[in-house]
C-alpha cells in the first residue's frame, strides 16, 4: 500500500543522508528506484539501436539535423517538466502526492543514489508516449529526431547523478553546472535554477541565480 502523508512542505531542508520509503510494499518500492548504470545503458542502446534504423531510412545530413534537434528539444523540454511538472504548484493533496512521488522525495534525499534517474518501467512507458507524438507531427523523420532526444536525456541523468554524487569538477563549465544546480537544491527550489545539462533556458526565462558560479 501507499505510504501516508498529508502533503509535502513548500520548502523543505534537504537531508543529505538517508532516504524515504514511497511503498511499504517491498515490490512496489523496488520499481521507485534504479542504479544509474541500468538507464544508461539501456537508453544508450536504445538510442544505437534507432539511430541505426534511421540511417537506413535517411541520409546523414538528414538524420544529424534531426538528431541535433531532438537533443535540443530535450533541453527544453528538462526545464519546462522540471519547472511546471516537477514543481507545481498547488493546493491538492492528490497532486501533492504525485509530486512528492515525481520529485519532492528527492529533493528530501538529495544524495539518495538510487532515486536519481527515472527507473526503466516508468521510463519506457513514457518514451513510448513520446516516440507516439513525436510520429504524430513528423512521420517518418520521428525515427531520426527521438534518439537525439533520448541521448540528451542519457547526458541528463548522468550529469544529474554525477552533480549529486561526485564532487564539482575544479573549475571550468562543469564546476558552474554542478554549483548551478546546488543553488535549485539549498536556496532557489521553487524558484530558480531548473537547467541540469545546460543553463541556457534558464537564461531565457529569467530563471538564473544571480549568484555568479
Amino acid at each position: 500500500m501507499e505510504k501516508q502523508f498529508d502533503r509535502i512542505p513548500e520548502h523543505l531542508k534537504p537531508q543529505n543522508h538517508g532516504t524515504d520509503a514511497l511503498f511499504t510494499n517491498g515490490w512496489m518500492e523496488k520499481l521507485t528506484r534504479t542504479h544509474i548504470s541500468i538507464p544508461v545503458i539501456m537508453h544508450l542502446s536504445i538510442v544505437g539501436y534507432v539511430s541505426y534504423l534511421a540511417l537506413q531510412q535517411h541520409n546523414v545530413v538528414p538524420f544529424v539535423l534531426f538528431f541535433a534537434a531532438g537533443l535540443l528539444t530535450w533541453t527544453f523540454a528538462e526545464y519546462w517538466v522540471h519547472r511546471y511538472i516537477y514543481h507545481v504548484k498547488t493546493d491538492k493533496k492528490w497532486l501533492l502526492k504525485i509530486q512528492h512521488m515525481g520529485h519532492g522525495i528527492h529533493h528530501q534525499y538529495p544524495k539518495d543514489p538510487t532515486r536519481l534517474a527515472m527507473p526503466p518501467v516508468p521510463a519506457l512507458l513514457l518514451l513510448s508516449v513520446f516516440y507516439g507524438l513525436f510520429w504524430l507531427v513528423m512521420r517518418g523523420y520521428a525515427i531520426a529526431f527521438f534518439p537525439g532526444f533520448l541521448f540528451g536525456y542519457v547526458l541528463y541523468i548522468s550529469l544529474h547523478y554525477m552533480q549529486h554524487i561526485l564532487k564539482p569538477p575544479k573549475f571550468g563549465p562543469l564546476n558552474r553546472l554542478w554549483k548551478f544546480h546546488a543553488l535549485h537544491h539549498y536556496k532557489y527550489p521553487e524558484t530558480k535554477a531548473f537547467g541540469v545539462s545546460t543553463k541556457l533556458w534558464d537564461i531565457v526565462f529569467g530563471t538564473l541565480p544571480d549568484e555568479k558560479v
